[in-house]
């Protein structure tokens, strides 16, 4: 039976339950650490600002008390405790076969095995909550001294180890970085960096050399990060990367009951989605957090949404007309900035939208309150102090939550429906614009949720711009490709060569490393990038990976995809037919394929190209050169040339028509 976390009797024997575990801990790890360090130092605790152990014990109180009670946005106002409403989730390892591994508690093998754990997967899949059961598993085990960071808090003026400092020094004690740095590098902790996809942009080239400079001197420590997939995590070479796997039905279901311990709504619901006319709901079932938004929403009208922002609309619904149970059903919350339903709706697109374009969703008071009053600015008409709607929120439309002296987004998917919404209702005729600078942004892939919102609410306009424009590109590419006429190959595998070949380059490489475990010499390999990217002027951030399972024997290939590759991968979700899935992977270990690839030295990059007159490119390996393509691709999807082609005609004719025949005018 889960506890009402407001229950202030609950809240109590949570502490309660916790003390002892806390205490434990830090008489194991922190306080044989904390005096064999100032033994060897000679340092005196009081003259030289050392840490202690009261101040690890007050930030483990507080930090787990904080992490313990999970807001979610089914509850509203209310709050729940992590443990009642947890499921495990099953980690995948990403380039490894049959790596799995189920988080019901600290993933001790894992950790033993890797120490540096990479975890991305998009929005909502419940990366920041599996944080959170790490860090508490931790102490409630007694598996080492954790530590938890929001990476969101870090900028070009606040260094990983000063966040640190700031969340351990809360009391009035204060101790100095350098000995905190110090202690940190001489191993034990596990540190968990939470979000990386939320560091500001502008700050996200010298934040990341920062964790990495901190990660190389502070080795001896076991690190996990979590960020929704990004170009740039592709530096960090030395952790094994992870994705949560999908939930199935049957785990959907057991986090709806959850929600309700086993009341009437989820069994409602469950119930409805059993029916046979709702398998195209199956989607949204693999994501947690889009299962609790099924929550909200089917709670608020007994209905079942069957588009993505839909989902938001009515948990935003079900939030704006909340009721205080306990003061009976009539009585609902009143708004501090007597705004109206769809008037709020207004303000918040555009708050959305302003925070989208800084690629901030935490912020102090003063940023927030400034923002707000530009969004009263824009919305014409409305009049509301900026302070009552700060207030109404964080408490009775709860959008955003309060943490200390910080003010951030529920959650960020939320900022992104808003900011979705925005330029579908507000951008007019910038709506196109601003649509294609999302796409062109060489961080496009943070823009993603964006664009998977907006596909569902103006399709029209995703088809006339987006998919547009990556089929004319396709056009232009198929046009000018070499191979085209080339006599005396399948028609088919030229199509499929240039299916593979677009919107990526790929790379050739020789390598004979004897050790069958890391088959690749990291040191040259990185020699061989920072050099060819030198020379070349190629973007690493554009670095897709290395397969290590090669279909040729010794033979790699290195991948350098254009950042649109992640539209193809919505597309692919969307079930959109102008990209397709290919089996990249099965049967990479076994039958090799028979190339010589005209290899001049070891570790030397060779562009794999459509020019006809080199050796693997001919007849006889044609075929063989494009098996090698798909099997060392990273991503299985490419566009499908035909359906492209088609459409783009289909796209075309559309536009001209509706240039040519304004109805809107006609008659008038």
């Amino acid at each position: 039976m889960y506890t009402d976390v407001n229950d202030s009797i609950a809240l109590k024997d949570l502490i309660t339950v916790a003390s002892p575990l806390i205490k434990t801990l830090v008489d194991t790890y922190v306080t044989p650490k904390l005096n064999s360090f100032n033994e060897r130092r000679k340092l005196n605790k009081e003259i030289y600002f050392v840490p202690t152990e009261l101040h690890f014990k007050e930030y483990y109180h507080r930090t787990y008390k904080k992490l313990s009670v999970i807001n979610t946005l089914v509850f509203n106002n209310s709050q729940r405790f992590l443990k009642d409403i947890y499921l495990p989730l099953t980690l995948v390892a990403k380039n490894k076969d049959n790596i799995k591994y189920k988080v019901d508690s600290f993933p001790e093998l894992l950790s033993d095995e890797y120490q540096n754990i990479l975890i991305t997967d998009t929005a909502g899949m419940g990366k920041s909550t599996l944080m959170k059961k790490i860090f508490i598993d931790s102490i409630d085990k007694n598996l080492g001294i954790p530590i938890i960071i929001e990476l969101r808090r870090l900028n070009k003026d606040k260094k990983l180890v000063d966040e640190i400092l700031e969340q351990l020094n809360s009391l009035n004690k204060d101790f100095d970085s350098k000995f905190l740095l110090e202690l940190l590098t001489e191993g034990g902790f596990i540190i968990i960096l939470d979000g990386y996809d939320e560091i500001s942009l502008n700050d996200r080239d010298v934040v990341t050399n920062d964790i990495q400079s901190f990660i190389s001197k502070a080795s001896e420590n076991r690190y996990f990060i979590t960020s929704r997939p990004e170009k740039a995590l592709s530096s960090f070479g030395n952790f094994q990367e992870f994705y949560i796997e999908p939930l199935n039905k049957k785990d959907a279901f057991e986090l709806l009951r959850k929600y309700d311990n086993q009341g009437s709504t989820s069994s409602l619901l469950i119930k409805k989605l059993q029916e046979k006319d709702m398998n195209n709901i199956e989607e949204f079932l693999t994501n947690p957090l889009l299962v609790s938004l099924l929550f909200t929403a089917f709670e608020h009208k007994q209905a079942i949404p069957f588009k993505k922002y839909l989902f938001y609309r009515q948990v935003y619904d079900a939030n704006f007309e909340s009721h205080d149970l306990t003061k009976g059903d009539s009585y609902t919350h009143n708004k501090y900035s007597k705004l109206e339903i769809d008037d709020f709706h207004r303000v918040l697109r555009h708050l959305g939208y302003n925070c989208l374009k800084i690629q901030k969703i935490e912020f102090n008071k003063d940023e927030i309150l400034k923002l707000i009053s530009e969004s009263k600015t824009f919305c014409a008409g409305l009049n509301f102090k900026e302070s009552d709607f700060l207030q109404d929120i964080i408490r009775t439309v709860p959008i955003f939550a309060q943490d200390g002296n910080y003010y951030r987004w529920a959650h960020k998917s939320l900022q992104e429906y808003f900011s979705a919404q925005f330029i579908y209702l507000d951008s007019k005729d910038k709506q196109n614009i601003i649509l294609r600078k999302l796409v062109e942004n060489h961080s496009i892939e943070k823009f993603i949720n964006v664009f998977d919102l907006y596909y569902d609410m103006d399709y029209k306009t995703f088809r006339n711009v987006i998919e547009y424009d990556l089929l004319k590109e396709y056009e232009n590419f198929q046009q000018k490709n070499y191979i085209q006429n080339y006599t005396g190959v399948n028609e088919s595998s030229i199509i499929k060569r240039r299916e593979l070949s677009f919107l990526v380059d790929s790379y050739a490489f020789k390598a004979s490393n004897p050790d069958k475990e890391n088959p690749i010499d990291g040191k040259k390999l990185s020699e061989m990038l920072k050099n060819f990217e030198k020379e070349n002027g190629v973007e690493y951030s554009k670095f897709s990976g290395i397969i290590l399972h090669p279909p040729i024997k010794n033979t790699f290939c290195v991948c350098y995809q254009n950042n649109k590759n992640s539209i193809l991968s919505l597309l692919v979700r969307k079930k959109n037919s102008i990209v397709k899935e290919i089996n990249f992977r099965q049967h990479t270990h076994n039958k090799e394929i028979d190339i010589q690839f005209p290899f001049n030295n070891e570790y030397e990059l060779m562009k794999i190209d459509d020019d006809v007159n080199i050796s693997y490119n001919s007849k006889e390996n044609f075929e063989k050169v494009n098996i090698f393509l798909q099997k060392s691709r990273v991503l299985g999807v490419i566009i499908d040339e035909k359906e492209s082609l088609k459409k783009l005609k289909i796209i075309e004719q559309s536009i001209e028509i509706e240039n040519q025949n304004d109805f809107l005018l006609n008659g008038i």
